[in-house]
């Protein structure tokens, strides 16, 4: 994604439709993994920019050199499995403007709502956004090789951040309590629906 108020990213994507990431509910873990993937697109969108590197240094900076290098790594294999099999471009924002990093664009959120479908081990909604996340129909090797990726991202992602992984838990109860309260069977033939 082009940045006008950053210097020499005129060989960068055109801009894309995007929106203010304050409107969505994402974890923490999932803001620094939106941050990783940013700065892995970069790189390849600018090699020069050597950004995988600052990468490794975000992430060893929030998580200490250990969980750093794992989330960093399973994020690298997940941008990778993207890059390969996507055909069109991925859109990105770029990861050096911090009025743009306030942004998300579509492929993004759909990168995004990937990896929480991975953490919440719910496949249906896996394939659905790995789909989107490729932007092809269908079922071919490269998407599962994606969901791969996404389990293994998730996975990671759980056991270093486990005390999101428990506020997930503590929704899901919450949310079946509520559907428990409510009557279930045949509603009375004079109610409307």
């Amino acid at each position: 994604m082009t940045c006008s108020r950053t210097p020499d990213h005129g060989n960068w994507s055109q801009k894309s439709r995007s929106f203010p990431l304050r409107n969505y509910r994402f974890q923490p873990s999932e803001l620094l993994i939106l941050e990783l993937l940013r700065y892995y697109c970069q790189s390849y969108a600018n090699p020069d920019s050597l950004a995988w590197e600052k990468a490794f240094v975000w992430g060893e900076k929030e998580l200490g050199p250990y969980d750093g290098a794992w989330v960093v790594n399973a994020t690298a294999a997940f941008i990778r499995t993207i890059r390969n099999e996507r055909k069109t471009s991925f859109e990105f924002i770029v990861p050096c403007c911090e009025i743009c990093r306030q942004e998300i664009c579509v492929t993004e959120l759909n990168a995004l709502w990937l990896v929480q479908a991975a953490r919440a081990e719910n496949v249906l909604a896996m394939e659905t956004a790995g789909r989107l996340t490729l932007d092809r129909a269908g079922y071919w090797s490269g998407l599962e090789d994606l969901l791969e990726k996404s389990r293994h991202l998730g996975t990671v992602l759980n056991e270093v951040f486990p005390e999101e992984r428990i506020s997930r838990q503590n929704l899901t109860d919450r949310a079946r309590l509520i559907g428990s309260q409510f009557p279930r069977g045949q509603r009375p033939r004079d109610q409307l629906h």
